[in-house]
Parts: structure tokens; C-alpha cells; sequence
């Protein structure tokens, strides 16, 4: 029977030790997302790990044996709790296939759905940390917000990766 199992790999080593993995014969799940990034230069975007440190291994350990794991290029081994392979549920890992996009193979991260009225903050930009209320949506990527900052209350347009939803 074949189970998920994750790997802990050293840092910023996830994509040698998923080649090395492959290389090996053991089918893996890397999963990946794009990040639109602000720097010096305007908006960049960047690759990163979808769990950074990890990935996902799949193997059927009564008949592949998994100590190859542990001396992997990049990878540290299974991850263990009482010294027994962690198993991760098939579930969870079919949750993250099903938002990988089948054209470029990186994970789509949908923002959650904003209803006016609904209380946000800033994650990002130079709001961050700032509290506010959703008006409505400016387009595919962009929002306007209601702010309360010196002592007034403005309606600012950003974008929409800047904001998480208040409980």
C-alpha cells in the first residue's frame, strides 16, 4: 500500500533533493508557487516553496525500502515523531494537487472571497499592519479599502495580495 510521507530537507535544498529523490525512483510532490514580490527595481515575481524545508514523498514501505531517504543530497530524512515515519493522509495531498495549474505546475493560492463591509489588515505595503474595511473590488487583482489613519478615513486602491481577512 502506497503512503505520503514528508521530508525534511536542509535549507533552501528542496529542489536538489527532489531531483535526487526522482533520480532514485521514488515519486515526490514539490509543490510551488509564484509570489509577486516588491523591490527596488518595481515588481518582481519569485519561486517559492509552497512548504519551505519540505516535500512530499510517496512509497510503499513493505516493499521500497525508505532509508535512502535520510542520505539523499538535500534531503535530512522522513520526518519521524516516536521514531516511526510520519504518514501524511492522501487527502491533504489531493488537496494540493488539485490547485496545482496543469500549464506552468505552480500552486494557485485564491484569495478568499471579501464581501463589503468585511474587515481586513495589511500584510504588506506600506499600510502593513493597518486595519480596514473591504468597499469593493477594482478589477482582477486590485481592491478598495477604507482606512482610518491621522485621523481620518480614506479610500485607498491596492492590491489585493496585501491584504488578510480579519476574524
Amino acid at each position: 500500500m502506497y503512503v505520503w510521507f514528508a521530508v525534511a530537507t536542509k535549507p533552501r535544498s528542496e529542489a536538489i533533493a527532489h531531483e535526487h529523490l526522482i533520480r532514485q525512483g521514488y515519486e515526490c510532490l514539490f509543490p510551488r508557487l509564484r509570489r509577486r514580490m516588491r523591490s527596488l527595481g518595481g515588481l518582481k515575481t519569485r519561486v517559492e516553496c509552497l512548504f519551505p524545508n519540505y516535500l512530499f514523498l510517496c512509497a510503499d514501505p513493505d516493499q521500497t525500502s525508505l532509508a535512502p531517504v535520510r542520505s539523499t543530497r538535500g534531503a535530512l530524512g522522513l520526518v519521524k515523531f516516536g521514531g516511526i515515519p510520519a504518514e501524511v493522509p492522501a487527502s491533504v495531498i489531493e488537496r494540493i494537487r488539485s490547485r496545482i495549474d496543469v500549464e506552468d505546475g505552480f500552486v494557485r493560492l485564491d484569495a478568499p472571497d471579501l464581501v463589503p463591509g468585511q474587515r481586513v489588515r495589511l500584510t504588506d505595503g506600506p499600510f502593513s499592519g493597518l486595519d480596514g474595511v473591504f468597499v469593493l473590488q477594482e478589477g482582477l487583482d486590485r481592491v478598495r479599502l477604507l482606512l482610518e489613519f491621522l485621523g481620518t478615513s480614506r479610500e485607498v486602491v491596492l492590491p489585493r495580495s496585501q491584504l488578510a481577512v480579519r476574524l
